[in-house]
């Protein structure tokens, strides 16, 4: 162990003779420094992704919201509906919306469909029209019609024509 000792004392000695001591130093300085700067750059792209996590938050408490109210309108529809005393509902829907961007279509040989670019260079981007709704999948309701099925049947064919479903996507069912 004392040789190798030796060995690195001599090696050190060597490189403070050279100038390359001070290199490394340095060299591990700028190391540790570039690791610093990297990891406030991570930061930084941690909070653009919690600003991305606090939009999608924002729409799904936007969709929750929209949800209630679609599922309180079947309900009063269906309590408008003569022989129905109580009605509970269930809304589906596919996916949450999202957003709505401009495009220029082609018809042709080859229909063609290409967003709308406006700006130029690092300043273009897609131009934005709005939001779409979710799109209503379903509805299940459970209501008291005191056991009629003419009352069922037309609740289901009022509530898919009105939200433009096809029966096979509305289901009443008679409550207890």
């Amino acid at each position: 162990m004392g040789d190798r000792s030796n060995e690195v004392a001599g090696a050190v000695h060597h490189m403070k003779k050279n100038g390359m001591l001070k290199l490394i130093i340095i060299g591990f300085a700028v190391g540790i420094a570039l690791l610093l700067i990297g990891s406030f750059g991570l930061s930084e792209k941690e909070g653009e992704q919690a600003g991305g996590d606090v939009e999608a938050q924002d729409r799904q408490v936007v969709f929750l919201q929209y949800k209630e109210t679609v599922r309180r309108e079947v309900e009063d529809v269906c309590r408008s509906v003569s022989g129905v005393k109580n009605a509970t509902a269930v809304v589906f829907f596919d996916g949450l919306g999202g957003s709505i961007y401009a495009q220029n279509t082609q018809s042709g040989s080859t229909d063609k469909c290409e967003y709308v670019i406006i700006g130029s260079g690092s300043n273009s981007h897609a131009l934005y029209i709005g939001e779409s709704l979710p799109q209503l999948s379903g509805i299940g309701v459970v209501c008291d019609t005191g056991g009629s099925a003419s009352v069922r049947n037309e609740i289901a064919a009022l509530l898919s024509a009105t939200y433009g479903l096809p029966l096979t996507r509305v289901y009443v069912s008679e409550g207890k």
